[in-house]
């Protein structure tokens, strides 16, 4: 534990060395940050993007609402003509159910994947839009680095090292 403490005091000093030295040598950082999700949220161009994927969503959800319905239709006429049929029928009847079962999970993982892979497509846009007016803003306002919130880069900043309001205020 000493260990630890000291290698996390050793690395503490020396940014604190390499702050001093870069205030010394008369060159400051700025450093700002941006809520990249609150633009997804709050922006049209956000909005809008979120409005395509919840309805893609619902789409498919009701494609495998009515797989599901048929499988459970399956497997409930199984049931009822498990008495009835001959021992080998069964076990054929037994092994579509199963196999449909397989493929139903097979379709829901499938469109999981789908879905994530559109939205993560849609808020490559959403931020590529971003980028310009974010890069713009750091210009204007003399920031050396700016940081995105969520991506667990900043606990905590000053409200006015936050420019998200007006990054959304530029994103069309």
């Amino acid at each position: 534990m000493s260990r630890a403490f000291l290698v996390g005091f050793v690395g503490v000093a020396l940014i604190g060395f390499g702050m001093v030295r870069a205030d010394a040598a008369g060159s400051t950082t700025k450093v700002g940050f941006v809520d990249l999700q609150r633009t997804l949220n709050e922006t049209a161009a956000g909005k809008k993007a979120k409005a395509k994927l919840e309805k893609e969503k619902k789409r498919k959800q009701a494609a495998l609402d009515r797989d599901q319905k048929e499988l459970r239709k399956f497997a409930a006429d199984l049931e009822k003509q498990k008495v009835v049929l001959k021992p080998n029928v069964l076990a054929k009847r037994q092994r579509e159910l199963q196999e449909k079962y397989v493929k139903l999970q097979e379709t829901y993982m499938k469109l999981q994947q789908d879905l994530a892979k559109q939205e993560a497509q849609l808020v490559q846009k959403i931020f590529a839009k971003a980028s310009p007016a974010i890069k713009a803003i750091a210009r204007e306002k003399g920031f050396t680095i700016i940081l995105e919130k969520n991506e667990g880069a900043v606990l905590w900043g000053a409200a006015a090292l936050d420019i998200t309001n007006e990054v959304n205020r530029r994103v069309k």
